[in-house]
């Protein structure tokens, strides 16, 4: 699954199928970071995803949201929470679809997280 219990659209990774699944993967791999995730910990022992969770919005997931503040290469962190409302006014599958055209060039390639540009073509969206 592409996308991450607190919201990160997972296909836009530079990592993600290079050296991670997801962190909804218990597959072992090569990115160790996601198992000591304190979201991903808390979640899967809810057995939810953060907009799931009347719990929502955390300390923890505040944190990450607001981690990195200014830094370009982590605007997708600030988007989470608004992520958070559109996945839960329109469900999962919807909003996956919807992010995999966000994310996707028109070469065919994606623009990844970090630098936000194509990794085949190198075209940087206009956002």
């Amino acid at each position: 699954m592409k996308v991450a219990y607190c919201g990160v659209y997972c296909g836009a990774c530079p990592s993600f199928q290079i050296s991670c699944e997801g962190c909804r993967s218990e597959a072992p791999q090569k990115r160790k970071s996601k198992w000591s995730c304190k979201i991903r910990v808390c979640c899967k022992k809810k057995k939810n995803s953060c907009y799931q969770c009347k719990e929502f919005p955390c300390k923890k997931y505040k944190k990450l949201c607001d981690s990195h503040p200014g830094d370009s290469k982590f605007e997708y962190r600030h988007e989470l929470p608004a992520n958070m409302r559109r996945l839960k006014k329109i469900g999962l599958s919807k909003w996956s679809k919807e992010q995999e055209k966000r994310w996707s060039c028109k070469c065919g390639g994606t623009i990844l997280f970090y630098h936000y540009k194509c990794d085949k073509c190198g075209n940087k969206p206009k956002n």
